[in-house]
Parts: structure tokens; sequence; C-alpha cells
């Protein structure tokens, strides 16, 4: 019997964007706001083969309502919540998490550099 895939981390995000719809692109194609959040990753010497996402208000989801159940299922990585509205909706549920910027947002977080360091910060002490 094969082991299971469990990653070390668990992103996740709001939902796909209407561009990343039509453009066919999910958090796994590495663009538009992935390509931020994997570089700055990367910078930070986590792999992409030990991370998964997910999008928490997708309504085509199958983990949405049974999110602990599934978090157990992957072997309970660490839950990353990328932006505010993810945040506040896993606080009402109870779920622990990681807050991180969501890589799209705007501002001066934008610049890659800064975008890395935030990540590097939020994530301190979960890097080996």
């Amino acid at each position: 019997m094969s082991k299971k895939y469990q990653p070390q981390f668990l992103f996740v995000g709001e939902r796909r964007s209407k561009l990343a719809e039509s453009m066919g692109v999910t958090w796994e194609s590495g663009r538009l706001a992935a390509k931020q959040l994997l570089d700055a990753l990367n910078a930070c010497g986590i792999e992409f083969k030990d991370c998964s996402f997910e999008n928490w208000f997708d309504p085509y989801n199958h983990n949405y309502g049974n999110f602990r159940e599934w978090v157990k299922e992957l072997g309970n990585p660490t839950v990353v919540a990328m932006g505010k509205k993810v945040q506040n909706a896993m606080r009402k549920e109870g779920i622990d998490f990681i807050p991180i910027i969501h890589p799209a947002a705007r501002g001066a977080i934008r610049k890659k550099e800064r975008y890395t360091e935030h990540i590097r910060k939020s994530m301190e002490g979960l890097l080996g």
C-alpha cells in the first residue's frame, strides 16, 4: 500500500479570481498570485512538494464543511490562512492557522523582497 500524500503546509486562499478561472490557473499552476507566493516560499526554503493549496470559499471545494476532518486525513499539516477574509472565517470555526497577507495584495507588500520577508517572519520557527 502506498503512503498517502501528506503535505507539511496547507495554504488556504479565498477563491479563484475571475481572471484565474478564465485562464484555467490554479495555485498549483504557479501563475498570477501563486507566483508571488511560490517565489517567496522557494526563497524561504519551502519546497512546492511540501505544500498543498485550497480555497475556503470555493463552491466546488469538496472539503467545504469538513475542513477539520480533511486536515486530519492530510496528516495535520500546518494551516496557513491567506488574507483577512479566510482568517476571519477560520477564527469563526475555531481553526488554528498561521496568518499571512494574501499574495495578490496591493501596495508596498507587493514588492517581491517585502513579501518574501513577510513570509519568512510569519513562518518563523517552522522553517528547517
